[in-house]
């Protein structure tokens, strides 16, 4: 069916497969209410139990980015779990739109000051997300220039996707259990072709395997590797939206 909700997303998707060539408004895409030190902005979710894609709009804090307007924090820092003990801030508040509802007119809605029921989301249930916008809103320029670089990878999910992109490696990081893989310009792997994504920021628990694959050797023998090969991967989009979405390449 031509659910609004699948058509926002198709729309989104479509926008990276074309590069960016024009970039939408705000109001339209992702941006809902503003307050004095947070907004609320539109994401998308897959959620574990759920057998299609998510929108919600959750509730950031404003950071200060020169040049930048509505920044925040990166969206895999915001679904980190906190560390132990802190209790109900485990669980996100989000926003709903109504199944037959279209979303800009949802995110008018928000603006305006519709009042909606919060439902409440627990993070560890998140296995991938991703957000509406063309480029990164994050104010932590410092952190980003101080990483390691980016180097690509193989990933095939514990539900058998496949996919490949650019991310800074998986690790452990003590004082949270459920953390998130930032994969940059990251491409589906399906058995009748290929499907670019918007950057994804998929949890760790969710990933069953993995391999840089940025030495050449490294890139010459995933394409022998059983779980890597796209005839051994999932069918469904990682970004399940009711339909497939068939590959242009």
């Amino acid at each position: 069916m031509a659910h609004p909700h699948f058509e926002h997303v198709a729309e989104h998707l479509a926008r990276v497969r074309d590069g960016y060539q024009f970039i939408p408004d705000p109001d339209q895409i992702y941006l809902g209410r503003a307050e004095k030190d947070h907004f609320w902005e539109l994401v998308g979710l897959r959620l574990q139990g759920c057998p299609v894609v998510v929108l919600a709009a959750l509730r950031f804090e404003r950071l200060d980015r020169k040049g930048v307007p509505d920044s925040r924090e990166s969206l895999g820092t915001y679904l980190t779990t906190p560390t132990p003990g802190a209790g109900l801030e485990k669980r996100l508040t989000a926003l709903l739109p109504h199944k037959d509802q279209k979303i800009p007119q949802f995110l008018t809605g928000l603006r305006a000051g519709r009042e909606f029921a919060p439902v409440s989301i627990d993070r560890v249930r998140v296995e991938v997300a991703f957000d509406f916008r063309a480029d990164n809103p994050s104010a932590m320029k410092d952190l980003r220039d101080a990483a390691n670089p980016l180097r690509s990878h193989y990933y095939r999910t514990v539900d058998g996707h496949v996919l490949r992109g650019e991310s800074h490696e998986i690790q452990t990081v003590e004082g949270s259990d459920h953390r998130f893989v930032a994969v940059r310009s990251p491409e589906q792997l399906l058995p009748e072709g290929v499907i670019a994504m918007p950057t994804l920021f998929v949890a760790h628990r969710f990933v069953g395997l993995h391999v840089d694959v940025t030495d050449e050797a490294a890139r010459l023998a995933v394409r022998n590797w059983v779980p890597f090969l796209p005839l051994t991967a999932s069918a469904e989009g990682l970004i399940p939206i009711g339909r497939k979405k068939k590959s242009t390449e």
